[in-house]
């Protein structure tokens, strides 16, 4: 993953696809974040070798409260993916056809307690009906940070997407020992993790790349 940070016209290469950017400026991290969204003036560019990544190609996420489990990209991708699971599964897709002929079987009795004609598409396939269902990942009550951020990644991985992840002020929210967990989970799984956090981070025992913007927009490394 390659960061170009359009705002002070440098460029920073993250081989593995992980690293931290931090900022003295809030405006300037705020700027990046809206920037990655394709609002505001520029500010940061994520690109994959030569290609620019859209931001549809993103997944930001600016609120820790609430992780957007209804990415309306993520949750399509995860209905697909039920859906081809159950497709390549002989039996498991001889009970979805089955149950879609009930479905339709119980629409032509309910016409006749109607009067006028029942009209639609009951020859869906089986990404309509996962659709229909409102499929989703269970979500368990997260006894930590760290365990619900890690629910949220295992349900990327399931979406067979390949999004760069973006996460404003994480790093700050958990220990060293947390932020190693987080990082060799993302790296083990081929995620893309940008962390972009206010003010400097704890540069200890991390083993991604750190780069600082300060106050007078130099940037500079923090790995030690």
């Amino acid at each position: 993953m390659i960061v170009k940070l359009e705002t002070v016209g440098e460029t920073i290469d993250f081989p593995d696809g992980l690293g931290v950017i931090s900022f003295d400026e809030f405006d300037e991290l705020s700027r990046c974040a809206e920037s990655l969204l394709g609002e505001g003036e520029l500010g940061i560019a994520l690109y994959r070798g030569e290609r620019k990544l859209k931001p549809k190609d993103i997944v930001l996420i600016d609120s820790l409260i609430e992780l957007p489990f209804d990415d309306r990209r993520l949750t399509g991708a995860y209905t697909s993916r039920i859906a081809s699971e159950i497709e390549a599964c002989e039996p498991l897709a001889t009970n979805a056809h089955e149950i879609r002929a009930c479905i339709e079987m119980l629409i032509a009795e309910l016409g006749y307690s109607l009067r006028t004609d029942l009209t639609g598409n009951t020859e869906r396939d089986i990404t309509s009906f996962a659709k229909w269902l409102s499929l989703s990942p269970r979500r368990e009550p997260a006894t930590t940070l760290l365990r619900k951020f890690f629910s949220f990644m295992d349900y990327v991985c399931d979406t067979r997407l390949n999004p760069s992840i973006a996460v404003i002020a994480l790093i700050d929210k958990l220990n060293p020992a947390e932020v190693l967990e987080l990082t060799r989970k993302a790296r083990h799984e081929g995620l893309e993790m940008l962390f972009l956090e206010y003010r400097k981070v704890d540069t200890a025992n991390l083993e991604i790349p750190v780069w600082h913007i300060d106050r007078d927009r130099v940037l500079f490394s923090r790995n030690v």
